[in-house]
């Protein structure tokens, strides 16, 4: 194995803050999907941004992360149980030989044996994530990916049915197999209301290359600076302003028609947006008429939509306060930040 990466650091013995700087260096599993683009929760520009070190990640983590890291060595264990498998815990921070920038944090191995009973069947052995070790570790059958979902969250179960594997988690694991070169990947997933799921897969040269193709090209541009294309996620628009919160008195001066065309394409998209929920909200109009008191409306004996009042509650008149009180007021009102608009000024 230590053919194809190398130990970069023992994940156990830095602080968070220090894992997150290692993480900014290079390229982890769960930033493959990123990448590829297919994220709906982070854009390849949001990404790019902070690698470069333009911006800094706003994540830091939820109930979701929380537990599934809390809940990674027990679902460990009971894969190696309920298959009678030899698992190894190595928790470091690995790096690809060939690109440096390519790393893997795989917290555990299936090992082909029991090497002399060092890594008994049914259990997780812990082994010293070292240079040392790593170069002494007889060559593993596999990655064993931990995964939760539905713990703290909805999750996505459907994910998990019918012998899937999500796809980000597939390109996480396709990732793993390139830095380290063990193209078989286990997924075992602690599915909520269904228990232990586990997948395999084995990743070919082809997939592993296509793979290393668009992460290659997505890494040169973060050290010369070249951005991404942009794919109008929310991150996008989140990172845009962090990056350029206020304006400056400057005007941006288009010497060619690409500014112009894109101009005109946003102005074509956005009429049709507006045509669109100019007839949505006709339609909805005409929907709360038809329903009018009633909570619901049913076809053939199904609920098609609902219309209820929520539940009443109270505000606080800001504008009678700072009236009767403003002292009061005055202590308890802080700066807000203004932000930018975009305003089209004529017709292309």
């Amino acid at each position: 194995m230590n053919k194809h990466c190398k130990v970069v650091v023992n994940a156990t013995e830095i602080t968070n803050e220090e894992w997150l700087e290692y993480r900014r260096q290079g390229l982890g599993g769960s930033d493959a999907s990123i990448v590829v683009g297919i994220n709906e929760y982070k854009s390849p520009y949001a990404l790019w941004a902070e690698k470069a070190g333009i911006v800094e990640s706003e994540f830091k983590g939820n109930k979701a992360t929380e537990w599934g890291h809390n809940l990674e060595r027990v679902v460990a264990e009971q894969y190696a149980r309920e298959t009678n498998s030899s698992v190894v815990c190595f928790p470091a921070i690995l790096a690809s030989l060939e690109r440096t920038w390519q790393q893997a944090n795989v917290d555990f191995f299936i090992m082909r044996h029991d090497y002399n009973n060092a890594y008994p069947a049914g259990y997780v052995t812990d082994v010293e994530a070292s240079s040392l070790w790593f170069s002494r570790l007889p060559e593993p059958e596999a990655i064993l990916e931990i995964k939760t979902t539905g713990i703290a969250s909805r999750g996505n179960a459907k994910g998990w049915h019918y012998g899937q594997v999500p796809e980000s988690y597939e390109l996480q694991g396709r990732h793993y197999a390139s830095v380290t070169g063990i193209t078989k990947v286990v997924y075992a997933c602690l599915v909520g209301g269904e228990g232990l799921v586990i997948r395999e897969r084995e990743y070919n040269q082809e997939q592993l290359d296509y793979l290393n193709r668009i992460e290659e090209e997505f890494w040169n541009g973060v050290q010369s600076q070249t951005p991404p294309d942009m794919t109008g996620y929310d991150s996008d628009f989140t990172t845009l302003k962090a990056q350029f919160p206020t304006h400056e008195p400057d005007v941006v001066v288009e010497t060619d028609e690409f500014g112009l065309d894109l101009y005109k394409e946003f102005l074509q998209a956005k009429a049709i947006a507006d045509e669109a929920e100019a007839k949505v909200k006709l339609i909805k109009a005409q929907l709360e008429l038809m329903i009018g008191a009633a909570e619901a409306v049913a076809y053939d004996g199904r609920t098609l939509f609902t219309y209820k009042a929520t539940a009443p509650g109270t505000t606080i008149d800001t504008k009678a306060l700072m009236a009767d009180h403003p002292e009061l007021a005055a202590k308890y009102t802080k700066p807000k930040p203004g932000y930018r608009v975009l305003r089209t000024k004529e017709e292309a």
